[in-house]
């Protein structure tokens, strides 16, 4: 990606940073550290962070098996106050030069006709409607889901 390249950066680049499972999105992240790239997220994918990061965190401690951890976790609700690792990832996460973009109403109704007309998911949908409104043109992500938006230039880890 060249330098100064301002996009929108998935949930999965964190994710594979985190868990040490990309060296190309721990250099992606780098270069956001040093402001050569302009990079975005939305709450929504904050929020997409924090969950999959405390699920990864119950199976890593033990607390629950890998396989359905949501429902492990969910018919076993004292697991959670134990959980606090995932915190730090996204607090360290956070201290990125990220611009945060907060979701509006007007990105809720323009996330319908990116469903419709692409197929994607709810909250895919959603960042893409906000990552279009402030004008970004390019997504960081390993998501192939996002491969039929012409409107986007996709950029993904070749690592993984």
């Amino acid at each position: 990606m060249p330098v100064q390249t301002s996009s929108l950066i998935d949930a999965n680049i964190f994710i594979y940073h985190l868990t040490g499972l990309s060296p190309d999105c721990r250099a992606y992240l780098r270069r956001v550290a040093r402001g050569e790239v302009d990079a975005h997220v939305t709450t929504i994918i904050l929020a997409e962070v924090l969950h999959r990061r405390m699920l990864g965190e119950a199976v890593a401690k033990n607390l629950v098996s890998s396989g359905q951890v949501l429902k492990k976790v969910k018919a076993n609700p004292q697991i959670i106050p134990m959980l606090t690792d995932y915190i730090t990832d996204v607090e360290n996460i956070l201290k990125l030069p990220l611009k945060i973009i907060n979701v509006r109403i007007d990105d809720i109704s323009a996330s319908h006709a990116l469903r419709q007309r692409h197929g994607l998911f709810v909250n895919d949908s959603i960042n893409i409607a906000c990552a279009q409104r402030i004008g970004l043109t390019h997504i960081v992500t390993n998501d192939n889901d996002f491969d039929s938006l012409i409107s986007m230039t996709v950029w993904k880890p070749t690592d993984i």
